[in-house]
């Protein structure tokens, strides 16, 4: 999974739909969904409805007429690529027609007209973002570029578009000073912006490529769509806070979170080729940004209020503050935070004839004397090489900064009821609030100098909803309905034995109030032998006699000297050697969710001891309120981890799956606050049975950020071995669904992951499979909204089976989207699907039809999932790997890894993570 790209000039090859990002490490990610503005009721919103834009027509455009869209296949019959990514070869046809709006929007540009694209060249040359973003903000200042303002767009950083030729040569000479400062002080620095090397982006040639025209089937039509990109994105940039790619955010509409953070609402605008027209994605998103204050020191001294004296360490590397004590208004990032008050630490000061505190220092140098010099920590302003300690009280959090960390429980849950809204909600967030902020209505400078315009309803496109397969058990059919169905009174189609001669019982208090006094507590004896009942009525096979079960001593508590509780995890060790003998599997009671506990287990049953663990929290068990539906949650991973089948599909679902391996693949990076080179993980799960419900799996550590898995010949040979042994005999088919691949990124699987995966097909004598790889994408800001109540289902989203492959997708690719599940809550996100090598020449209805039955395939839910199961299962095998390296994902702030160095993080990431998977493990999905 990639982070989200930053847009270079002439980034990503022809065909694509401009860049997205990846899912990155697991931190602060954005939202969708928004609800009112400061003080508004938050939450969903109220009761789903229809969204019903006022004087709004349904009528599809003649574009997409059934006429239209075969005359582009037909152009497309005896087309090949020089990329050899495949075409579309149609448009599907199965399922019931429907029609949806989707949050797209025209956009309108002058016909036969040139766009000049510059570079531009900074010296002396920095790469710091801030201070680039601050040079243009006084080149647009200067009186040399003042004739041309109206006419160009720019991206804060090194590119430039005029609607016009610019001199040639064109340097402009900036003197530098901060904001806040009003004019440069004596000798402050110069910086010369040289604009140059103009690239003619011609609109006919985009023309012909969004009419499906055969001779651009590999024009690179990147570059003037990303120009288009800043020509719309000036009023927002200038007017909001960028977070993200094309991602920006307003203080008018903020929420709290926690202690020093809240939440704001903001807009994602990015433009996108589609058929015929041109079009701007707009969708809304939320994010977390640090509280902006006048003074640090007020912030410390609340956070010590409510946390009994500890310093905040996540402003520690990530918050920026200003400081004005010397004259004009200096923004510096923390460095550190230093336990001693201002009167205590002393330094050297020959202007002040010797040694004096900080505290000293800035009453006589600045004649301020300090209100918390006794009792708050200095704030290190300092860069690698100096220190640069200033009072708290002397320091202002700066507006607009987004919280890099990872948010908290309680704050991770009141970011989803901001969010989390109806679809109407959204849309109407988006027409009425989110359209203006971004510029659109009134062309807000400079689209109306470049001419552009852009409609203010959301297109309307033609979908279908897809049937659902037939889910079967052991009993019998399930009656499945909205994407799901009732697991009550079904038996598992093969049950898996559990009892006391596989499995034991593992109860861990930590302190809980809902801890287990003991063995002979009788609530334990309650909730065993019901979970084993619900077992047993599950289909399982549950035998008589009770599992051993251990208590562990009391753990021993988180302390400085232990941050990640090894010595607890060394307890549980030790207390599961204890028993008489090895279980396959761990059925483990646990205290709380605690952050370092969890990880621990997984890596010490997974890598250390190869024993299966299910864990499940007493304060759950013990309440009635859910119970039953919890026990049915864990019975499910339990079947599947002891080597059962949940449920399967009827035979003629997956009759075109017959000597097939579907595959799943995925790349999780090191998230924020990682040390420099913390490794990233890759996994690699393939199908080996012909009910496609056993997934294990291959997993490795691999260079810091690489997207492209390094390993995956080696990967795909384990997989082609374990489905040979377990087969008796290769598939003839493989199917690859590769996760977290970024729009801009899809010519890495191709050029580099498909030949590797064609060597580990090689190393298999006479064997030649026929390959198809598809790319799955989350990470993207497409949204369907119903047009009609009977295509909507009870959360105001569409139904389950929902797939637009027209309308708003790729003009030659071979793309769809396909919502497979059931909202639950919010605005649903369904997969962008885009097959980028296809040797089955699989047809469009064949291929969303498989991926939706396959979807159905959740082995730990009765529900059909957003993602099909291959790449979801390569997703939670990475985050498992995730589990192994928690010491250093990130590190404690101020441990030893911490100060690590990229050699010296990756030998302790190797030494984390062991030999990898235990061999008892290895074929197994010990991921679930």
């Amino acid at each position: 999974m990639s982070n989200i790209q930053r847009g270079t000039r002439g980034g990503g090859r022809g065909r694509g739909q401009g860049r997205g990002g990846g899912r990155g490490g697991r931190g602060n990610a954005s939202s969708s969904g928004a609800s009112g503005p400061r003080g508004a009721p938050r939450g969903r919103g109220g009761p789903p409805g229809l969204f019903t834009p006022v004087n709004a027509s349904t009528t599809l455009e003649p574009r997409l007429s059934a006429r239209e869209q075969d005359a582009l296949i037909s152009s497309f019959n005896s087309l090949t690529t020089a990329e050899g990514r495949p075409v579309r070869p149609g448009f599907g046809k199965l399922g019931t027609a429907i029609k949806v709006r989707a949050n797209f929007f025209a956009v309108k540009y002058p016909k036969n007209t040139i766009l000049y694209d510059y570079t531009v060249n900074i010296t002396p040359k920095t790469d710091v973002g801030r201070l680039k973003k601050r040079i243009f903000e006084l080149l647009e200042g200067s009186v040399d570029l003042a004739p041309f303002l109206h006419d160009i767009a720019h991206d804060r950083s090194q590119r430039v578009v005029s609607r016009r030729k610019l001199p040639d040569p064109f340097v402009i000479n900036v003197p530098f000073y901060e904001d806040g400062e009003g004019q440069p002080r004596p000798g402050a620095r110069v910086y010369e912006v040289e604009i140059c090397d103009p690239r003619e982006l011609n609109s006919k040639d985009l023309d012909r490529y969004l009419a499906g025209d055969p001779a651009f089937v590999n024009w690179d039509v990147q570059p003037i769509i990303s120009a288009f990109n800043l020509i719309t994105s000036q009023h927002a940039a200038k007017q909001g806070v960028i977070c993200g790619k094309n991602r920006y955010f307003f203080p008018d509409q903020t929420f709290p979170l926690s202690l020093g953070v809240e939440a704001w609402k903001g807009y994602y605008s990015s433009v996108r080729p589609a058929y015929k027209q041109l079009m701007v994605n707009v969708n809304v998103c939320m994010s977390a940004f640090y509280v902006p204050t006048s003074k640090l020191s007020d912030a410390i001294m609340e956070f010590q209020r409510r946390s009994q004296g500890a310093v905040p360490a996540f402003f520690v590397g990530k918050v920026k503050v200003s400081t004005s004590h010397l004259g004009y208004r200096m923004k510096k990032p923390i460095k550190a935070i230093e336990n001693t008050p201002a009167t205590q630490k002393f330094f050297d000061c020959a202007e002040l004839g010797g040694r004096v505190s900080v505290a000293q220092y800035f009453e006589r140098k600045y004649k301020i004397k300090l209100q918390h010099g006794k009792d708050l920590p200095l704030i290190n302003i300092g860069n690698k090489t100096k220190d640069n300690f200033v009072p708290a009280e002397l320091c202002e959090i700066e507006p607009g900064q987004a919280f890099r960390g990872v948010l908290d429980e309680r704050a991770t849950a009141e970011m989803i009821k901001y969010a989390c809204n109806p679809p109407a909600v959204n849309a109407t967030a988006i027409t009425q609030d989110g359209l203006g902020k971004l510029g659109f209505p009134q062309q807000a400078t400079p689209m109306e100098g470049f001419g552009v315009s852009i409609s203010t309803e959301m297109t309307v496109v033609p979908a279908r909803v897809l049937p659902p397969p037939s889910v079967e058990y052991k009993s019998g059919p399930a009656r499945v309905a909205d994407g799901s169905w009732n697991i009550l009174g079904v038996k598992f189609s093969v049950g898996a034995r559990f009892g006391k001669s596989n499995c034991a019982i593992l109860v861990v208090p930590d302190g809980g109030r809902d801890d287990f006094t003991g063995p002979q507590d009788p609530s334990l004896k309650a909730v065993v032998t019901g979970f084993l009942d619900k077992c047993r009525n599950s289909g399982m096979v549950v035998e008589n006699e009770l599992p051993n079960l251990r208590f562990t001593k009391p753990l021993p508590k988180l302390t400085p000297q232990d941050p990640f509780r090894t010595a607890a995890i060394e307890e549980i060790q030790t207390t599961v050697r204890s028993l008489p003998t090895r279980p396959q599997l761990l059925l483990v009671f646990l205290s709380n969710q605690d952050r370092n506990v969890y990880p621990g287990l997984k890596r010490l049953f997974d890598v250390q001891m190869g024993i299966h663990s299910v864990c499940m929290l007493m304060s759950k068990v013990k309440n009635p309120k859910g119970q039953d539906q919890y026990f049915s949650n864990n019975a499910l991973k339990v079947n599947a981890k002891l080597g059962g089948i949940n449920h399967k599909l009827q035979s003629s679902s997956i009759k075109s799956l017959s000597k097939t391996m579907l595959v799943g693949m995925d790349v999780t990076h090191p998230g924020a606050n990682t040390v420099k080179g913390t490794p990233s993980i890759a996994g690699v799960v393939a199908s080996c049975d012909d009910q496609f419900t056993q997934y294990p799996a291959s997993l490795r550590i691999q260079e810091s950020r690489v997207e492209m898995i390094q390993e995956v010949k080696e990967m795909m040979t384990e997989r082609l071995k374990e489905y040979q042994e377990r087969m008796k005999g290769l598939p003839q088919k493989i199917l690859i669904y590769r996760d977290g691949v970024s729009e801009g990124q899809f010519d890495i699987v191709r050029t580099q992951e498909l030949p590797q995966i064609q060597r580990a097909i090689a190393s298999f004598a006479n064997y030649r499979p026929k390959l198809t790889i598809i790319i799955c994408g989350k990470r993207h800001h497409a949204r369907f909204y119903p047009t009609e109540q009977t295509a909507m289902d009870r959360t105001g989203n569409n139904k389950a089976g929902t797939v637009v492959d027209s309308g708003v997708t790729a003009v030659y690719d071979f793309d769809f989207y396909l919502q497979a599940h059931a909202g639950l809550q919010g605005t649903t996100r369904p997969t962008h699907y885009t097959v980028v090598h296809d040797e089955n020449k699989m047809t469009a209805d064949e291929l969303q039809q498989l991926t939706n039955h396959i979807s159905y395939l959740w082995a730990r839910a009765t529900k059909s999932v957003s993602l099909i199961p291959p790449a979801y299962w390569a997703d939670q095998v990475c985050e498992r790997g995730r589990c192994y390296l928690h010491q250093i994902l990130p590190p404690t702030p101020g441990s030893r890894e911490s100060k690590m160095s990229e050699e010296q993080i990756w030998r302790r990431a190797e030494e984390l993570w062991g030999n990898g998977i235990h061999t008892n493990l290895c074929k197994t999905m010990f991921y679930l």
